[in-house]
């Protein structure tokens, strides 16, 4: 295996890869130094170690001491003393079985097409444990994100090129079209986002991958060095009429009652009022006064079209 630079690996496919790999390699590389298994796997040290106690919490059900991995690597060397018990064949479980088939299909829906080699082996490993364990082969799943934004996210990022990209926001509930110059992709939360410069915003943001519906080439100037041109936050008061949940978490409120008024703020007006709408009458904006003007015009159109 080819030694790179040291890298840390931001999607969850590729530390998940690496993991599998790492029992077999130090089953075979006893006391191997933790330096040399960063080199060869291409990550930091730092990254290692991570992935090492990652893997310390592994292992066999029960999950007890005497099943968890017994790995070593204080010492700056790294060893596993139980791996020919774990490498033993054992039978899995209903529920294992349908938990390793639909992460095979979402396997099998981030690698490109040109892949065959690779499709046709997940597929036959995923027959196979079907048939193991009597699982519908229509038994599927599929990842949110795009393999094709990806591809042209990463390629963007390795040329330093500039990218269109449509994208959902879920501020205005609206789909639009921005121009931006990838930097980065950054893992937060479980989520992915692309670091990148908006042209339209003339600042940098930060977009969740699973929201970018197309990604395409596109030509693009070094970013103006001019102040960015960023929206004032927009102070709103509201009165909870009837304490929910979803109010609670949406607003990031707790112990609120009926008659409760709060003070929030937000950078959109179009979330202001699309969050009052959607809490279905268990809290009335009280400020500010265009915004709720605003929501008893909607709300007498939707009214009219129900007389109708």
């Amino acid at each position: 295996m080819a030694k790179n630079a040291p890298k840390n690996a931001v999607s969850p496919l590729e530390r998940t890869s690496r993991l599998l790999d790492l029992v077999p390699y130090i089953n075979t590389h006893q006391g191997i130094s933790l330096v040399d298994l960063a080199e060869v796997f291409e990550v930091s040290t730092n990254q290692m170690i991570s992935d090492l106690t990652t893997l310390w919490m592994c292992g066999l059900p029960g999950y007890t001491p005497l099943e968890l991995m017994d790995l070593d690597f204080e010492s700056g060397y790294v060893t596993i003393r139980n791996a020919p018990t774990l490498a033993k064949p054992r039978s899995i479980t209903h529920e294992e079985g349908v938990a390793l088939v639909l992460g095979l299909d979402v396997l099998r829906s981030a690698i490109s097409t040109e892949r065959t080699d690779l499709i046709e082996a997940i597929s036959s490993l995923s027959q196979r444990i079907a048939r193991l364990v009597n699982l519908p082969l229509a038994l599927s799943a599929s990842s949110d994100i795009s393999h094709e934004v990806t591809t042209s996210v990463k390629e963007a990022i390795a040329h330093r090129s500039g990218l269109q990209i449509s994208y959902h926001s879920l501020y205005k509930d609206e789909v639009s079209s921005r121009v931006v110059l990838p930097l980065e992709i950054l893992e937060s939360q479980g989520y992915l986002y692309l670091h990148a410069y908006c042209f339209t915003a003339l600042d940098f943001r930060h977009f969740r991958i699973d929201r970018i519906k197309a990604a395409n080439s596109a030509e693009v100037k070094k970013p103006s060095t001019a102040p960015p041109v960023n929206p004032e936050k927009i102070d709103f008061s509201v009165k909870v009429l009837r304490p929910t949940r979803d109010v609670a978490e949406r607003f990031q409120e707790s112990n609120l009652e009926a008659g409760t008024v709060f003070e929030s703020s937000s950078f959109s007006q179009h979330w202001i009022a699309r969050s009052v709408l959607a809490s279905g009458g268990a809290i009335e904006l009280l400020a500010p006064a265009e915004i709720r003007s605003e929501l008893a015009k909607r709300a007498k159109v939707i009214l009219n079209r129900y007389e109708g």
